[in-house]
């Protein structure tokens, strides 16, 4: 990363060029870049936390809390590869504040639903906001600079996970109302598109070379996309139905359960950016490796321990610090394996992998829940955990800057 003094503002000014200018630009760059992150975990945490009574209200059965999940990973399926394409061919900029406009609108509409089609629509909806502006935002952090992947994806990392922390901690104090949570959460978009508008140029890069769609279909990349997959199963089963094992299947108090589901966004707040900078020191194979184990010791886990709360917090810290930066360091390890000119396009088809998995969680932990809410977990989150580690394990890693800077 270059420190030398700024140059002159010209027509072809770039958000590589300005985060080159020197180190305090490069961080700026990347820490509003990374605010929608909070966005998307604060949303994903109230609406998991705040969803049994939320279905209770619009009439629906527990089985709509896998539907709406279900809506939910299929809108952002959907628009991930789009928001991925958007990135490698049109501005960034206006791409994620486009998306995340949607966001807002149906984040804040999610409050205000009164059925159960109103519903399924409203967290559709979001998906769809979430689905454009996740991998546009994790490839334009990881491809500033080969040498800081790791670094600067785990600044998403950072901001998801702190969503998810205040995220069931603010919806508790609410229930069993809770418009307010989701009108604050349009606020903060507001407040994010603000600052994305006066900060990041509205050019990423400037390249000549376009390589086809075919490109990003690297050894590595068929093999990531194997793991990611089954990892969207577990996370989705998680994200369905944790809050739901917690305050029915174990018989929890609401606070607790908060505490309980708020580690997921505490251990990847504190782990996100130490596991990252461990990814570009030591190399982004190990340490997709070492999150992904993460993943699966808390996986298997989380629906062993009965009713303990200590370990159950302890346990799910451990999924969070690994689920925090996962998905992130996978979609570095692609863009290590491709054409620089294609990493919002690899960046994408990760993510809409990632996704389709997702869209199999919800209805797999539904479909176990005869056998009990133990067995559903240890299947639907353990056992895709524990093969996603298994193909982490068959990459190879990647030492060489694909990074071409036509600047």
């Amino acid at each position: 990363m270059s420190t030398q003094p700024r140059p002159e503002i010209s027509k072809d000014i770039t958000v590589r060029s300005v985060a080159g200018r020197s180190t305090a630009m490069f961080v700026l760059i990347v820490i509003i870049a990374a605010i929608p992150a909070f966005l998307e975990g604060f949303d994903t945490n109230l609406y998991t936390f705040g969803s049994p009574f939320v279905v209770h209200n619009v009439h629906g059965t527990v089985a709509l809390l896998g539907e709406v999940s279900t809506g939910y990973a299929l809108g952002v399926a959907v628009f991930s590869l789009v928001g991925g394409y958007l990135f490698d061919r049109y501005s960034v900029k206006y791409t994620i504040m486009a998306s995340v406009v949607i966001f807002a609108l149906f984040t804040v509409w999610t409050g205000y639903v009164s059925s159960p089609a109103g519903l399924f629509a409203a967290r559709l909806g979001v998906g769809v906001g979430v689905g454009i502006f996740q991998p546009a935002i994790v490839a334009l952090l990881g491809d500033i600079f080969f040498e800081t992947r790791g670094r600067a994806v785990s600044a998403f990392a950072v901001f998801f996970g702190l969503g998810l922390f205040i995220g069931p901690n603010l919806m508790n104090p609410f229930l069993p109302h809770y418009r307010t949570p989701f009108i604050l959460s349009g606020v903060a978009a507001v407040i994010s598109l603000v600052l994305f508008y006066f900060v990041i140029p509205k050019t990423y890069k400037k390249m000549e070379q376009r390589v086809g769609f075919s490109g990003i279909f690297h050894r590595n990349v068929a093999v990531l996309s194997l793991a990611i997959f089954l990892f969207g199963i577990a996370l989705f089963g998680f994200l369905g139905y944790y809050s739901d094992y917690l305050l029915k299947g174990i018989a929890l108090s609401s606070a607790h359960a908060a505490e309980i589901v708020s580690m997921s966004g505490l251990g990847g707040f504190l782990c996100a950016f130490p596991i990252g900078y461990m990814a570009d020191k030591l190399g982004r194979k190990r340490v997709v490796s070492f999150a992904s184990l993460l993943i699966a010791i808390g996986c298997l886990g989380m629906f062993s321990v009965g009713s303990s709360v200590l370990a159950l917090l302890v346990l799910t810290f451990i999924f969070g610090a690994g689920w925090g930066i996962f998905v992130d360091l996978v979609a570095t390890m692609g863009q290590d394996s491709v054409d620089d000119s294609i990493a919002g396009s690899v960046t994408g088809w990760l993510f809409l992998v990632f996704n389709v998995g997702a869209l199999l969680g919800g209805p797999l932990f539904a479909a176990l829940l005869p056998e009990g809410f133990e067995t559903a977990g240890l299947i639907t989150l353990g056992l895709s955990s524990v093969l996603a580690l298994l193909f982490t394990l068959l990459t190879r890693p990647v030492e060489h800057s694909n990074i071409v800077l036509a600047e």
